[in-house]
């Protein structure tokens, strides 16, 4: 009897630490998607995690779990759990499309055209999952819609987006045409024809961006694209004034900085292309083309210094972006550090074996520190790259 009354109580604690170890967790869960709702992206992520540590059959929380990493950027892990979720409800339509932007903002264009052509077959259902509508461009604002209701419209505009990825431009053409035909209204379907048009080439690009700007015209990627178009056609004047307007109407756009910052370094107005590449670096410090752009102005103002520092957090980003290490070695030669100039130019020969300037350079290096051989092999292999070389050059360097 006594071991029957101690089994009976051993099974009731067990049962009631299972109960409360359930409540616990659902409570975490309800805990989790409260701070989901909240925007609290960062605290409902290991409340998420730990919910999934104790139920792993949770689909909704690993639905959940993937918005969640969605708002927070971590696009990878998104699309695992977009993935997982979807392996027991595939036609599930929101669940579809949310991994399908994420497999396009991840740059995996085939796989994000396979989910949104499956979206075209599926009845979408009812959510209250908010989500957005892109412009072509990695910036600007976007516009909010529901899988509530028709979506033919954007599910085109992303395949024509898709399709321009891919380099298939008479297709994207075609989806585009389809979502203008279904919302004409949309000025980004209009943009994102006209890019597509540019990749075939076709002069009417610019009639989908001016018609952009007639719906909103303070489209800055329209404004932007227009400036190249005009730039493109010699009316420097034009561009100036359709990237002045870019940047008005969205400072937050990278590409409108660093088009007129080009402009300005070509027109010689040296102290506006810093100020515009200044400007580009707060938007984005991780791209090494902006810090070899802003170096190269810097050196023109003779910031020597500042060049060589711009050149050097270029390379850091990207230890074979070979324009760098040229650039320094060309600074350190200006500065007479000649040894650490053939040094640089030497690493740029190992990423590109065929740059004639890093043989020019490099012998002009070598000459300084007396190395006339060396000096003059380097400057042989220059020519037969097809860099030109004046004859009293090679007769210095060459004495035979």
């Amino acid at each position: 009897m006594r071991a029957l009354l101690t089994l009976t109580i051993l099974f009731l604690s067990t049962y009631s630490w299972a109960q409360e170890k359930k409540s616990t967790t659902r409570q975490r869960f309800e805990q989790a998607i409260a701070a989901y709702d909240a925007g609290k992206y960062a605290e409902a992520l290991p409340l998420f995690d730990k919910t999934l540590q104790e139920t792993p059959g949770n689909m909704d929380a690993y639905l959940l779990r993937a918005a969640t990493r969605e708002q927070l950027n971590d696009l990878a892990g998104a699309n695992t759990d977009y993935s997982i979720y979807l392996e027991h409800y595939p036609d599930r339509a929101d669940a579809l499309y949310s991994r399908a932007q994420v497999l396009f903002r991840l740059g995996l264009y085939a796989q994000a055209k396979d989910d949104f052509t499956k979206l075209l077959t599926l009845h979408p259902g009812e959510t209250t999952t908010v989500y957005f509508n892109t412009s072509a461009s990695a910036t600007g604002k976007n516009q909010v819609m529901t899988m509530q209701g028709p979506m033919q419209a954007p599910l085109y505009n992303y395949l024509g987006l898709t399709e321009t990825k891919l380099k298939n431009y008479k297709t994207a053409i075609h989806w585009i045409d389809s979502a203008i035909q279904l919302q004409s209204k949309d000025a980004d379907y209009y943009v994102n024809r006209g890019i597509a048009k540019e990749g075939l080439k076709d002069s009417t690009a610019i009639a989908d961006y001016e018609k952009a700007l007639k719906i909103n015209p303070q489209h800055a990627i329209a404004l932007h694209n227009i400036a190249i178009l005009r730039r493109n056609e010699g009316k420097k004047d034009a561009s100036r004034d359709q990237l002045e307007a870019a940047i008005e109407s969205d400072s937050s756009m990278l590409y409108p900085y660093l088009e007129r910052a080009n402009q300005r370094l070509e027109g010689g107005y040296y102290k506006g292309a810093l100020d515009d590449y200044d400007k580009a670096l707060t938007i984005n410090d991780k791209d090494p083309r902006i810090w070899t752009n802003r170096g190269i102005v810097k050196e023109r103002l003779n910031d020597l210094k500042g060049a060589f520092s711009d050149y050097t957090q270029a390379i850091e980003l990207d230890e074979k972006f070979d324009k760098a290490w040229l650039n320094r070695g060309n600074v350190l030669i200006k500065q007479s550090r000649y040894k650490e100039a053939i040094e640089d130019y030497t690493i740029v020969l190992l990423y590109n074996a065929e740059s004639a300037t890093a043989y020019y350079n490099r012998a002009i290096a070598k000459q300084k520190l007396k190395l006339i051989t060396e000096a003059c092999d380097d400057l042989k292999k220059a020519e037969a790259l097809g860099q030109t070389v004046a004859e009293k050059m090679k007769k210095e360097f060459c004495k035979e």
